[in-house]
């Protein structure tokens, strides 16, 4: 559990480090977040089918990744540009590159697929890996405009006050991983 709270604390730490203008546009950063949430929630399911009833039965779990990628850069093409038809207003453009280089789906893809997890499993960590990663980068961004109207040190301004609320961030969320077991 706390490997899949790293991954997604990490991916989308990468994700608000690239959307770098001084006041992120909300309405930029919940396009990210509903993109990534629907990656996250259509690519565990989809890729673990891929693995389990085409690479498997022919025996080619090693070319997995060679298969994923493509799967991923597909889905991480065609959401901004659904989302761009379903809502012409919200800035999905440039979007593609932030979803092609999130590794949280392919990580969790990779972990699902080595546990041999079943597709409904895979979809319940979509669910709640789409949603996390959604509150994860609005929790960052809330981190980042903070930190800019506080009174912080000159040296611990910028990155390093992020990577320290990331830091505690990480802790909060690893303190849940055993909430769930029994």
């Amino acid at each position: 559990m706390s490997d899949y709270i790293l991954v997604l604390v990490s991916a989308a730490l990468v994700n608000n480090l690239m959307l770098q203008p001084d006041p992120i546009e909300r309405e930029r950063l919940q396009a990210l977040g509903l993109c990534s949430a629907l990656l996250i929630l259509i690519g565990l399911p989809a890729g673990l089918l891929l693995q389990q009833y085409l690479l498997a039965p022919l025996q080619l779990q090693a070319l997995s990744l060679f298969l994923l990628l493509p799967l991923l850069a597909m889905l991480a093409w065609g959401l901004p540009q659904l989302l761009r038809r379903m809502r012409p207003g919200w800035p999905a453009e440039g979007l593609q590159g932030l979803l092609l280089g999130n590794v949280a789906v392919l990580g969790l893809l990779l972990q699902l697929g080595s546990d041999g997890s079943s597709v409904w499993q895979a979809l319940a960590w979509g669910v709640a890996g789409g949603l996390g990663f959604w509150l994860a980068l609005l929790l960052f961004a809330d981190l980042r405009e903070r930190s800019r109207h506080a009174d912080v040190p000159a040296a611990l301004r910028g990155l390093p006050i992020e990577l320290i609320g990331a830091g505690v961030m990480t802790m909060a969320l690893s303190g849940l991983s055993g909430l769930f077991t029994q």
